[in-house]
């Protein structure tokens, strides 16, 4: 486990390195010493209501009930998933995706399959906003007509084909766990792994015909999908006045976003340092600010979003009792064969 920390921190440092590199320092520290830091700090609080409606979706998603058919508590849903976006934040290619599972499943009974199904929904939204606001940029902004180019990326192309591909795969998937019926699964059991395959498709398939009876939870959960990214926008609005030169606008703080999500999408980096500077500076010069200041800000307003992912998912981590070893090891340990017992938990 030791090695996968010092590789994780190694990336990072190399990554955090690349961003700092042929960076004007003094220009730097000229930005810095004008910024407002109170308004720093109100941007970064923005992030408590966001994650308290993203807490608050997944409930929704969840049916609101644990594995024994119990009210599932929605402080519970919080805590795990601080702990779950800070895994997504710091374990390189989103691995970290299977921690929230892994813990719902071990907390509170809840089975793989529904996790899944919760999860799938709560991405498929995601990424359905993000075509959305990637449509909205070329309404917002005048773009140059070779496109966005960031070291070789075309980051709306990039953008567009990533979130329009996991939202297709998202609903063949859905699709797919509807129509194949009991003899394929009973097939598939006979195969080696079948039966863990099969148990984790079935309840899948639960966890959507939950979500299909219920279309008022998936009404809300869309309202709740428009605050968190209506939250998040307005959180870099708040900062873009922190620090003078910088546009302030719902254009350059949608435009801001949207690019920046992109190219963290394409290019999970480890920590998204490097990429989330990389593509958040290149939104900047859209609107004309000095490259230099365009990447300071950017290092801001990453520092400021990590600084809360940490700060939220370590509490979560106290309050849960889960140690880094739990969150490197076990939750890619698990998966379908770490779902026992009949379908329905």
């Amino acid at each position: 486990m030791r090695w996968k920390l010092a590789l994780i921190a190694l990336l990072t440092l190399v990554f955090l390195a690349a961003v700092m590199h042929g960076l004007d320092l003094e220009q730097a520290r000229q930005a810095l010493a004008s910024t407002s830091w109170p308004v720093v700090l109100a941007g970064t609080l923005l992030y408590i209501p966001l994650h308290l409606m993203r807490s608050g979706r997944l409930w929704l998603l969840l049916g609101g009930e644990n594995g024994a058919g119990q009210r599932l508590s929605y402080w519970r849903v919080v805590s795990i998933n601080a702990i779950g976006f800070l895994a997504i934040n710091v374990i390189p290619l989103r691995l970290g995706e299977a921690v929230r599972p892994w813990l719902l499943h071990e907390r509170e009974g809840i089975s793989w399959g529904r996790c899944l199904a919760a999860i799938v929904m709560e991405r498929i939204q995601d990424f359905a906003a993000l075509l959305v606001m990637l449509m909205g940029v070329s309404f917002l902004v005048e773009l140059p007509a070779e496109g966005i180019v960031v070291q070789g990326v075309d980051v709306l192309r990039a953008g567009q084909r990533v979130a329009g591909t996991f939202l297709v795969l998202g609903v063949i998937a859905g699709a797919l766990v509807m129509t194949v019926g009991e003899p394929v699964l009973g097939r598939i059991e006979r195969l080696p792994l079948g039966k863990g395959v099969s148990g984790l498709f079935r309840r899948f398939r639960e966890g959507i015909v939950e979500l299909l009876r219920r279309p008022l939870l998936g009404l809300v959960s869309l309202l709740l999908t428009v605050g968190v990214w209506g939250t998040t926008v307005a959180s870099v609005a708040v900062m873009l006045s922190s620090m003078p030169g910088l546009p302030v606008s719902l254009a350059s703080a949608w435009t801001t976003w949207t690019l920046t999500l992109s190219g963290m999408t394409a290019v999970p980096t480890p920590g998204f340092f490097g990429a989330y500077e990389l593509f958040c500076s290149a939104a900047l010069w859209l609107f004309g600010v000095d490259p230099h200041l365009a990447r300071t800000f950017a290092v801001v307003l990453h520092l400021a979003q990590f600084s809360f992912t940490l700060v939220a998912g370590g509490l979560g981590m106290l309050v849960e009792g889960v140690g880094a070893r739990q969150l490197l090891v076990r939750p890619q340990a698990g998966g379908a064969s770490a779902d026992p017992g009949p379908a329905g938990g």
